[in-house]
């Protein structure tokens, strides 16, 4: 996505955009070179879904996830698929769910990792089911999967791009996804909504941030280059291809959903303690 977007940028600003991964400690390694970079508009920041939360995850950061930068704007959202291994009782999530609780079966969750945005999801989603499930946490969302296709954990979220291959090969089933209306490509696999979790909605998304005394004016020139490129057929066919919906916008709509994020997640994680791995 970077490389993809840099190209673009290129074009259209006629300045050479070189990505530079940092990664590592949950892209934090990232944000603090870009937080603490000059606000000249040389260093830009791919984040996920997952930087909101840091700010609760990691109490001694060096930087504000939140006050640290300046939206660019989103990229694209995508909802999680609810996978599970096809053993499993119940052709959804409430029939699972109300299968298990009548057997007094156990059920797990594998995640990408403590703290991940799958994680947070499914701990919010077993607080609201008023029932417990194991978590189980992998590296991965691909390691993941595959303790769930070999039946070693019962459930995980994945992207629609991860689980289109295994959900058409057999492998896993679908129970639920977790955006406010169905995939076009899993039409009969219900929402979590349609579940009965009124209100439930839980996007991945993407997005660019600037060092936060970046000045209005070139704010502006990287928002209208980011929905330019966004709007070119190249570039939403390869999002589309993953399973992300391109989402121009304003830089006010990242604000609100960062926002919002952080303050949904810190109430959750503080809560249930939950702490990184």
């Amino acid at each position: 996505m970077a490389r993809l977007l840099a190209e673009r940028f290129t074009r259209t600003l006629g300045r050479t955009f070189i990505v530079d991964n940092k990664p590592g400690a949950s892209g934090n390694i990232a944000a603090e070179v870009v937080a603490k970079s000059p606000p000249d508009g040389n260093n830009l920041l791919l984040i996920y879904n997952a930087h909101p939360a840091v700010g609760a995850l990691f109490p001694h950061l060096p930087f504000d996830p939140i006050k640290d930068f300046r939206s660019v704007g989103l990229i694209g959202t995508t909802a999680y698929v609810l996978v599970a291994t096809p053993g499993l009782p119940g052709r959804n999530l409430g029939e699972a769910l109300a299968q298990a609780r009548a057997a007094g079966t156990p059920l797990t969750f594998g995640s990408t990792g403590a703290g991940s945005p799958q994680h947070l999801t499914m701990e919010r989603l077993k607080k609201e089911a008023g029932i417990d499930i194991t978590m189980v946490h992998y590296k991965g969302g691909a390691l993941a999967s595959n303790d769930v296709i070999a039946g070693h954990v019962n459930m995980a979220l994945a992207t629609p791009s991860l689980a289109m291959p295994q959900l058409k090969a057999g492998r896993l089933k679908a129970l639920a996804v977790t955006g406010d209306k169905r995939l076009p490509e899993l039409p009969d696999v219900p929402t979590v909504n349609e579940a009965g979790f009124h209100g439930f909605v839980s996007l991945g998304w993407f997005a660019l941030l600037l060092p936060a005394a970046t000045p209005e004016a070139v704010v502006q020139r990287y928002n209208d280059a980011l929905n330019k490129a966004l709007g070119t057929s190249p570039v939403k066919e390869r999002l589309e291809a993953q399973g992300i919906t391109p989402t121009p916008g304003p830089p006010a709509v990242l604000d609100r959903q960062m926002q919002g994020d952080a303050q949904m997640w810190t109430r959750l994680i503080k809560e249930l303690g939950i702490k990184p791995e």
